[in-house]
């Protein structure tokens, strides 16, 4: 009998300060995402990064929670996605989450008490592009996991999976409904990384090379859909210093605003699912950016979260590992 795993980042367990407090210090532990000498990472962290980040992600998790379910966006989403995927193929399916909870530990333990004749155990990072700061920080802690106990049965992972046919044609599926209407550019956001991470992926290959992967994820969407590039933007967001990935996000909808490009859409295809980043750092800050500066209608796109279509194409992705 197989068995599933999705994992994402996580969030916190309360959008109250205390549990934001807690999950972004457990983020931010990491020395995949804070690339820093060890010593210097728990004061950079707790002296400097925390104290002045917690109060204000504290706010904007509450602006963004789902208060009528008690449960954050992404981590409501990833358990929806677990249950439809459960019932579309018969397997037992658990969520993990690499901060907060449930973790992985507990995951692995609910799916054995689903089943006790496992023999294999698909993991599926839910990240589409290699990023040492999310698909490899989440296989490293699976394995860690795995390996502090005699399990019954293996892992198999399911690799970045940026230019699956199943994953470019939910993400067409996805965008078909907001570029009916006639728009000026339609722009593909993804999280900016430290250039030094991205140069070092790119001299490994192409199966680590984040840029590449999200121009190819790019390419196939609009292959898939027959979209002009000319009417396409790729950028990146979310950078936390000069010497990240560019352009960015927010640069590009003050210049195209002031250029008279007034109707924009944007689509973040490297999340599997709503997070504090799409429903708060695009969808109300880069709006709220771009008409500033004289846009007039911004459509953001949300992600493939728990929808029927990317259902199927994760159980399509699972049967043919």
């Amino acid at each position: 009998m197989r068995g599933v795993l999705l994992v994402n980042t996580g969030s916190p367990k309360t959008c109250e300060r205390k549990d934001v407090k807690y999950f972004i210090k457990s983020m931010l532990s990491d020395p995949y995402v804070m690339t820093v000498p060890d010593w210097f990472r728990p004061i950079l962290v707790n002296v400097l990064i925390i104290p002045l980040r917690q109060f204000s992600s504290t706010a904007h998790y509450k602006l963004i929670w789902d208060h009528t379910l008690k449960d954050s966006p992404l981590l409501h989403h990833a358990k929806m996605l677990a249950q439809k995927l459960e019932n579309s193929t018969g397997l037992p399916v658990e969520v993990a989450m690499r901060y907060g909870q449930p973790d992985v530990q507990l995951a692995l333990e609910r799916l054995m008490a689903k089943n006790k004749r496992l023999h294999e155990v698909i993991v599926l990072p839910l990240f589409p592009q290699y990023a040492e700061s999310s698909y490899k920080t989440v296989v490293d802690e699976v394995g860690r996991i795995f390996f502090k106990r005699p399990y019954p049965f293996r892992l198999k992972f399911i690799e970045p999976y940026f230019k699956q046919p199943a994953y470019i044609k939910a993400l067409a599926e996805s965008l078909k409904p907001y570029i009916k209407e006639d728009f000026d550019k339609l722009i593909f956001t993804f999280h900016s990384l430290p250039l030094d991470h991205v140069e070092a992926g790119w001299e490994k290959g192409r199966e680590f090379d984040y840029v590449y992967q999200t121009k190819e994820t790019v390419r196939l969407v609009l292959k898939e859909l027959g979209i002009d590039s000319k009417k396409t933007r790729q950028v990146y967001h979310s950078a936390m210093g000069s010497k990240w990935l560019k352009p960015d996000l927010g640069e590009t909808l003050e210049q195209l605003a002031k250029e008279g490009q007034k109707r924009v859409v944007v689509m973040a295809p490297g999340f599997a699912a709503d997070n504090l980043e799409t429903l708060y750092d695009i969808k109300l800050k880069a709006q709220e950016l771009f008409i500033k500066h004289g846009g007039t209608q911004f459509t953001y796109v949300p992600c493939l979260n728990n929808e029927s279509y990317w259902v199927e194409s994760v159980a399509e992705m699972i049967t043919q590992v």
